[in-house]
Order: structure tokens, then C-alpha cells, then sequence
């Protein structure tokens, strides 16, 4: 469960630096286009390493990996609304 505790906090930090980048930021004009799209790679990798950390653990880091699941579909779909739906119409 270490290896897999890094590798949670690894990707659950970069996740939600695309996230806010994505989201919040518009230095460059297309940035936000860039990041929108790395920071959905980024959660699928997110998704999987928390998904795995979830089937291995037990008490409570069973209910922390739970949550570590959940918020990058959430950060997906609030991407998506916010970014990628009014650049493409």
C-alpha cells in the first residue's frame, strides 16, 4: 500500500493542477483548450491508480481511495461543461 499511497498522491496532485489551470487561467489565448485536453489524460491515469488503490485497501483509506475515484470523474465532467463544450459550439 506505500507504493500505491505515492503514486496516489502523485496523480492526485497533478490532476487537480490541470484542473486549475484548465479551468481558471486564460494567459494564452488556447491554453485552456491544451490543458483542458491533458488534464483529461491526466484523470484517466488518476482514475486507474486510485481504482487500484481502492480494490487493495481496507478501512479507512478503502473510504479516502473511494472519493479518489470519484472526484476525477467530477473534475472531468466540470471540464468538459466549462471549456470543451463552448470552444467546440
Amino acid at each position: 500500500m506505500e507504493r500505491s499511497s505515492r503514486w496516489m498522491a502523485v496523480s492526485g496532485a497533478t490532476g487537480f493542477t490541470f484542473f486549475l489551470v484548465a479551468n481558471f487561467t486564460h494567459v494564452f489565448a488556447g491554453s485552456s483548450i491544451v490543458a483542458a485536453i491533458l488534464q483529461l489524460v491526466v484523470n484517466a491515469f488518476v482514475f486507474t491508480v486510485w481504482k487500484k488503490a481502492f480494490r487493495t485497501s481496507s478501512g479507512f483509506k478503502k473510504f479516502v481511495a473511494f472519493w479518489g475515484v470519484i472526484v476525477p470523474i467530477v473534475m472531468a465532467t466540470t471540464t468538459i461543461w466549462r471549456v470543451l463544450l463552448p470552444f467546440l459550439f
